[in-house]
């Protein structure tokens, strides 16, 4: 059976809230379930922009975006179905309540949208914390871990919902070789399928500065340049040596 559309882009454009030029526009681009994608492109290219677009949290200004058989229009609010099923990392471990502990910050997402009282969110993502190895941090306010772990808090509550979608916003930047290693081999797992998850495979869409080479399956990848998403052909990356001279290609 062909794997079917989790998420489709048709001539989408997006602009920052403070700004009237376009930041990316007539963007087409389909993902799959399952899929994992890695979108490369320089300083200022749109690479967090295009992330939050897609988790709902900006509005786009053109096109549709399809999520989970939804269509949502340009300016529209995206539906609440959503929510659940589309998890978001921020880079460096963003968005943290810095005075709360660990385990709240992980569980927050369970008591918002489940209506639990606290203790029982926590109990909940539990199974979560010991997967990504932070138990011992649980009781640590968010604000006094070193950046590496904080990148992980953020990635275990945006597990927190059990979601079908992850977005992860250049989630190793500046982490050493182990903390490296360490991601590279969760996200393999979560691709192919987290007994957390019941071993249904995660859609996974990364932006990074450093394309994750030799892994198998290789990610799928993108290039934002010139307010356009590009796809490449497989193996191919821009500043990797034997690239092609000119290895960008519009998506059709």
């Amino acid at each position: 059976m062909n794997p079917s559309p989790i998420i489709r882009l048709d001539s989408v454009g997006i602009r920052r809230p403070d700004d009237s030029l376009p930041l990316l526009e007539g963007v087409d681009w389909t993902v799959f379930t399952g899929d994992w994608w890695e979108v490369t492109g320089a300083h200022g290219s749109g690479k967090t922009a295009l992330l939050l677009s897609l988790a709902g949290l900006i509005p786009t200004v053109a096109g549709t975006i399809t999520a989970f058989g939804d269509p949502v229009v340009a300016g529209a609010p995206k539906p609440p179905g959503w929510v659940p099923r589309v998890g978001l990392v921020f880079e460096g471990g963003g968005r943290l309540l810095r005075d709360r502990k660990v385990a709240e910050n992980i569980a927050l997402p369970i008591g918002y949208h489940r209506n639990g009282t606290l203790p029982e969110a926590i109990e909940q993502v539990w199974p979560w914390i010991e997967a990504l190895d932070l138990e011992r941090l649980a009781d640590a306010p968010a604000g006094r871990i070193g950046r590496a772990w904080a990148q992980r808090v953020a990635l275990a509550r945006a597990l927190s919902l059990d979601p079908e979608v992850l977005l992860l916003d250049n989630p190793t930047v500046g982490m050493d070789e182990t903390h490296s290693e360490w991601w590279q081999g969760f996200l393999i797992r979560l691709r192919q399928g987290h007994p957390l998850l019941k071993h249904r495979p995660m859609t996974l869409i990364e932006t990074t500065d450093a394309p994750r080479i030799g892994i198998q399956p290789q990610p799928q990848r993108a290039h934002l340049e010139n307010s356009r998403l590009l796809i490449l052909p497989p193996t191919r990356t821009p500043g990797i040596q034997g690239s092609h001279d000119n290895p960008l290609v519009r998506h059709p």
